[in-house]
This record gives structure tokens, C-alpha cells and sequence, in this order.
């Protein structure tokens, strides 16, 4: 049985949530990074997830990162692990430009995370 994983857009405004799906990374949610410790503790136990991935950046960005990771870890007691992110919503851009999405509206940061997860089931 494959394991259930949440994977995590981390942002200062927002943060993007996936899930796997058997082996397949599946958009779940966007929360608004005020509530997200609390979001993310009620989405582990909803979904009764076993690991957590989140998309690592670079410089400051990276550090608040970890920094949430912690936080995290230490309400969930889930294991994490980290992806490389870099560029990964100009990708998300470039794939829904392609299946015909002319006008973007709206967060993309859940699609960011499902394409981190993607990668990381790869």
C-alpha cells in the first residue's frame, strides 16, 4: 500500500496543499498562511497522512520554510522531507497555458504543490 503524503507550497500569503493519490499527486486546497498550522493539523488527521514533503526555495524563503516545517512537525509528529521548488509555479503557468487556460485567476499554489509531489513520487 503506498503511503499517504501531503505535499506543501509553502508562502508568506499562501500556502498550497496536495495529496498523493496512490502514486498519483492530486491539488487539495490553498490556505491562507495565517491559518495554515492549524489547516495542515486538521488535513493530517482528516486524511490520516503518514509524511509530509515540502517545496524548498532558496535564501529567506528557505529559512522560513524550515522554520514552519518545525512548527509542523512538532503538532503532527509526521515525518518531512524537503523537494527542490525552484521555478515550480512558472511550470504550473507554462502546463495550464498549455492545456488552454488563457486567463489565470485565482491562487495556483495548491497546482505547485501536486507538481513538488509529482517530482517527488518520481
Amino acid at each position: 500500500m503506498t503511503k499517504k503524503i501531503l505535499s506543501i507550497d509553502f508562502g508568506t500569503k499562501r500556502v498550497g496543499v496536495a495529496i498523493s493519490v496512490g502514486s498519483l499527486a492530486e491539488p487539495l486546497c490553498v490556505l491562507d498562511h495565517d491559518h495554515a498550522l492549524e489547516g495542515l493539523v486538521k488535513l493530517c488527521q482528516e486524511h490520516q497522512i503518514e509524511q509530509i514533503v515540502f517545496g524548498l526555495s532558496e535564501n529567506e524563503t528557505a529559512r522560513k520554510t524550515k522554520l514552519f516545517a518545525k512548527e509542523l512537525t512538532e503538532l503532527t509528529h509526521l515525518p518531512i522531507d524537503f523537494a527542490d521548488e525552484t521555478l515550480s509555479s512558472q511550470a504550473v503557468y507554462e502546463r495550464l497555458r498549455s492545456m488552454g487556460n488563457k486567463r489565470l485567476e485565482g491562487p495556483i499554489d495548491h497546482y505547485s504543490a501536486a507538481l513538488i509531489l509529482e517530482e517527488y513520487l518520481d
